[in-house]
């Protein structure tokens, strides 16, 4: 599994740096990728426009967390590209739902959007015998699959306007090369993963991996979820925050957010799945299923799955998510192909042991790929990374 350390005697934006220096060709191919897919598969017209859209994002980051605004820009000089194409890079998902005449003055009339490529992921929360467990597949345009990256965050101290010192806790995320994270936990063993939800109300917001980094600077989940509730939010995502104790399930909009699921881990046998399709009541009034979707298949299998038996160990959780039941259009799934790179694609499994802080990934397809000390069917082992490791 390929990993990034940041530096950990370094600046917000000497990390970014790092990472766009270490990483230049790789960010500079994605942030092409999906800048030519946010124009063939979204409403944007032209790269100018996206640009221009992309732009009005870094103030609303800037106010937010100016550390992680620093942390990109840096990234963006590091790789030679522009600020506004790293938010193209990190902001993909939620830049494909906005309208751009909506925010531009001279974009012209609204604009309808088209059925695109979905971005379908998987969550599971669940309490066993064993301890609490939080996975997740990340499924999306398979072309992103080359750039998958384990990004390590070392603790660091921070200092807010007044003067006042914190301490941010080390991290690990499943990321891709110029992303500030897409899911992980730190080192109080606080967890999020991500689903992508498609909002009917999208507007400028914040750079939703930002989001992702902000929840793992919080000592519980209680404290996380709060973040997410609180944050000037873009478009659509359920997030799944959660330590050792207590789960939340959280869908948001562009302008709603609903915790529609909470769970007590201290108990064996509770907890919760989701896929990319609302099951609150709230954000589902302004959110919206692509024809294209696989989330009804999903949703289907994992309910009757953990209904039969509730989710027994880590490796168990981890199986399920691997499921090829109902293929292509399976938990673990591989629409891509030679002819069709960008068509959904397992690109990466995420398993988090919240309560003893570990944090196991694997890259691509993870059916059969086996949790380290269990039955190894392909001679695959999932990576393990733990906190205080050295860079």
């Amino acid at each position: 599994m390929r990993t990034l350390h940041l530096p950990s005697d370094a600046s917000p934006f000497e990390r970014g740096l790092f990472h766009g220096e270490s990483c230049r060709d790789e960010i500079a191919e994605i942030a092409r990728i999906r800048s030519e897919l946010c124009q063939s598969q979204a409403m944007f017209r032209s790269d100018d426009e996206l640009l221009a859209v992309a732009a009005l994002h870094l103030p609303v980051l800037r106010d937010f967390d100016v550390d992680l605004y620093d942390e990109l820009r840096g990234i963006a000089e590091g790789a030679r590209v522009s600020p506004e194409r790293l938010v193209v890079l990190n902001h993909y998902t939620d830049l494909k739902d906005l309208d751009p005449s909506k925010v531009l003055a001279d974009a012209g009339s609204a604009r309808e959007r088209p059925v695109d490529k979905e971005e379908d992921c998987s969550a599971i929360v669940a309490s066993t015998a064993h301890g609490a467990y939080l996975g997740q597949t990340w499924d999306m345009h398979g072309s992103a699959a080359p750039f998958v990256t384990m990004l390590h965050v070392p603790a660091r101290e921070a200092r807010s306007a007044d003067g006042a010192t914190r301490e941010i806790p080390e991290a690990w995320l499943l990321s891709i090369t110029g992303c500030l994270g897409m899911a992980g936990m730190n080192a109080h063993g606080v967890g999020v993963t991500i689903n992508n939800l498609k909002s009917n109300d999208a507007r400028l917001g914040l750079v939703w991996p930002a989001l992702v980094r902000r929840v793992l600077v919080e000592r519980t989940a209680r404290a996380g979820r709060d973040v997410v509730t609180s944050a000037p939010l873009g478009s659509g995502h359920h997030y799944l925050v959660a330590d050792a104790t207590h789960a939340y399930g959280i869908e948001t909009s562009g302008t709603l957010a609903e915790v529609w699921a909470e769970a007590d881990l201290r108990q064996a046998g509770h907890g919760f799945h989701h896929e990319n399709h609302c099951l609150g009541t709230e954000v589902t009034k302004v959110s919206s299923i692509s024809p294209v979707s696989t989330t009804l298949e999903r949703f289907a299998f994992l309910d009757r799955s953990l209904r039969a038996r509730p989710i027994e160990s880590g490796a168990d959780l981890w199986s399920r998510l691997g499921s090829h039941e109902g293929y292509p259009r399976s938990v673990c799934t591989h629409l891509a192909s030679p002819t069709s790179p960008h068509a959904m694609l397992t690109c990466a499994g995420l398993l988090l042991d919240l309560g003893r802080r570990v944090v196991h990934a694997h890259p691509g397809c993870i059916h059969d790929v086996c949790i380290a000390g269990q039955s190894d069917v392909t001679g695959l082992i999932v990576a393990s990374f733990c906190f205080g490791e050295d860079a």
